[in-house]
């Protein structure tokens, strides 16, 4: 036990870790307003992490507990916690009445489920129920306002665990005068084994099982970086650390250059959805933080004027927080209330806006909240209006998740049935049986095919079976008779779910069966199903939009889809856009059918959607806004009216 653990609690503020958060902040910031440019900007949430753990871990050592209180009993570490609440709470509030308030005027569909994202991100547990629901960034369909919250969250968790960490090291090791050194290094081997155990986990549940969201949300395998840091802070009592001597600054100067340059050369080129980033980018952004404090801390006292241009950087480092809150809220919420805006203009208005605001929170409203308490209380009270009203007036579900539900359901028994008892004629078609160069291997035996597994091709010799595809690819027969009268059929996925209704309106004579989750193998089965029933008949224009979801195909896979809805055909294929999830693959092996088959057209929906995406999707920069969904069936038609 320790009754007073050396030092006093530092009130100097180290200057140069501002300048290192205001780095790190214009890279999410990127990552998240400008999609696409730097798709590894996420990394930088490393450099945070490496600097909070050095921060509380110093904290927590340095601190001189008052007389006869216990380090690591409740009182203590009730202190240490609402300290911690403290600090988070203003920033967080201030951002969910700001957010709420303006998404009340904004398209009901951006409040969807905020009345649970607002107490996920009040209670601090963002990050847990993003694993439980697996409902990241990336893949949200509707988007939440709070997803940033995550990192709060994280943090939080991760203090709790820092404080018991070291407040159960010093209970067993108490630190005496002549032992003070040793105690600080094995603290260090503490906190580096904390750092590799997480990083271990992180690598078996990203790299080894690709559960990305687990890794990345986890409070076992996402608290590397902040272990990372507080083994530098404990290493820096046993070693003493000093500043670096005047002849000596240029190798510090050189090695933060370097590190900087480091985490900025990995960004362009890093997927969140990748095993590499889990195995190697996210340690070595690790590592490159490490090396960016030392450096700072070698050049803490360092003589000269600063620059202006490194001040503007530290103040904005000291903004970082707030900004890092505000900017994502704002990003999904001002688009919706500035469409009369330019959409290359809405992220440069979201920057700004955010740094305004934050530089308000901090030189206006927080002050104001100490000198006039009464009056702040009054406004605070007067300002949870809009927010409560945003609150009532959130749907449990968005209009596109409706018309999933509704097509889900109209995909009914009757047809998941009848399957059994459709006799279907498989003459004639050539290559279908076949196993197409282990891209993907159908059994048309009989009819109960639908129901059987079939193995895909994931690449290193890794073959994965998708079974239970009945319900994906088993055509509606209900609604054959409309095959007759159709010129355009159009088979999709959820992204074609939500324009159901712009290509009925659309484009003359069409036919649309669009289910979420299929792939382009299942139009196979499709095609197949629907001809047997149809007389061997099907429209002339077959437009597939099946990329969106990930499963890799070939060549083959186009050319059996071809040979199954067999000669006379033209055909359609919609490129899939997905954000930061590549599809330049898939789509590669389209444009490729199409340059070398005259009865082949690709409607490159990348190019449409890419310049403006904030307009066309929603928040997981896949699934189609109103005004997407009518630029979808735009683009279709605009092919097929030429056929």
């Amino acid at each position: 036990m320790v009754k007073k653990v050396a030092g006093k609690i530092a009130k100097k503020r180290i200057v140069g870790f501002d300048a290192l958060k205001c780095f790190a902040i214009i890279l999410v910031v990127i990552y998240h307003v400008f999609p696409g440019v730097f798709p590894g900007g996420f990394l930088a949430v490393e450099i945070f992490f490496a600097i909070s753990g050095f921060l509380i871990v110093q904290k927590l050592i340095k601190t001189d507990w008052k007389e006869k209180e216990k380090f690591g009993d409740i009182k203590s570490f009730w202190q240490f916690f609402w300290g911690r609440l403290k600090r988070f709470l203003p920033t967080l509030l201030f951002c969910m009445i700001l957010t709420l308030s303006l998404a009340y005027f904004a398209d009901p569909d951006i409040l969807t489920g905020a009345r649970q994202n607002s107490l996920y991100a009040v209670t601090f547990s963002t990050n847990i129920m993003s694993i439980i629901n697996g409902t990241t960034y990336e893949n949200s369909l509707i988007p939440n306002f709070f997803n940033q919250t995550w990192f709060l969250a994280l943090e939080l968790q991760v203090c709790v665990v820092s404080y018991l960490v070291i407040a159960g090291f010093f209970q067993f090791l108490p630190i005496e005068k002549f032992k003070t050194r040793r105690r600080y290094k094995q603290l260090t081997a503490v906190c580096v084994l904390i750092a590799v155990l997480s990083f271990v986990l992180m690598a078996i549940y990203g790299g080894r099982f690709r559960l990305f969201d687990r890794a990345y949300f986890g409070i076992d395998s996402h608290i590397g970086a902040f272990f990372a840091g507080g083994a530098l802070a404990a290493f820096s009592f046993a070693k003493k650390i000093v500043p670096a001597k005047k002849d000596k600054r240029w190798a510090w100067i050189l090695l933060l250059i370097l590190s900087i340059v480091g985490v900025g050369a990995m960004v362009p080129f890093i997927n969140y959805a990748s095993p590499e980033t889990f195995v190697i980018a996210l340690p070595m952004t690790t590592a490159a933080s490490l090396v960016m404090i030392m450096s700072v801390l070698k050049l803490q006292n360092a003589s000269g004027v600063k620059s202006k241009i490194i001040k503007v950087l530290e103040y904005v480092g000291t903004l970082s927080f707030a900004i890092y809150l505000l900017h994502y809220s704002l990003y999904i919420v001002l688009p919706s209330l500035l469409n009369f805006w330019p959409l290359e203009v809405i992220p440069y208005i979201v920057i700004v806006a955010s740094v305004v605001l934050a530089i308000l929170l901090q030189k206006v409203l927080m002050p104001f909240s100490v000198k006039h308490k009464v009056w702040f209380w009054l406004l605070l009270m007067l300002s949870l209006i809009l927010p409560v009203m945003a609150l009532i007036k959130a749907p449990d579900r968005s209009s596109i998740e409706e018309s999933l539900n509704v097509v889900a359901e109209n995909a009914d028994e009757t047809a998941k049935e009848s399957v059994e008892n459709v006799k279907i004629d498989y003459s004639g078609m050539v290559g279908v049986a076949n196993t197409l160069n282990n891209d993907v291997m159908k059994y048309f035996d009989s009819a109960t095919a639908y129901a059987k597994p079939y193995p895909v091709y994931i690449g290193g010799g890794i073959t994965y079976s998708l079974s239970g595809r009945a319900y994906y690819n088993t055509p509606n027969y209900s609604r054959v008779s409309a095959l007759n009268s159709a010129r355009v059929m159009v088979l999709g996925d959820s992204v074609v779910v939500g324009a159901t209704n712009a290509i009925y309106n659309t484009v003359s004579g069409a036919f649309v069966d669009a289910l979420q989750s299929r792939n382009m193998t299942d139009a196979i089965n499709l095609l197949a199903g629907y001809r047997a029933a149809n007389g061997g008949k099907l429209p002339y224009v077959i437009v597939i939009g099946l990329v969106t979801n990930y499963v890799n195909f070939g060549v083959d896979t186009i050319r059996t889809i071809m040979d199954t809805a067999g000669p006379g055909h033209q055909f359609v294929f919609v490129t899939g856009y997905c954000g930061d999830y590549s599809r330049e693959a898939q789509n590669n092996v389209l444009k490729w059918v199409a340059n070398n088959y005259s009865n082949v057209r690709v409607a490159d929906w990348v190019s449409v959607v890419v310049p403006n995406v904030n307009s066309y999707t929603y928040a997981d920069h896949t699934h189609l806004t109103p005004a997407g969904r009518q630029a979808y069936a735009n683009l279709i038609n605009g092919v097929v009216s030429g056929l």
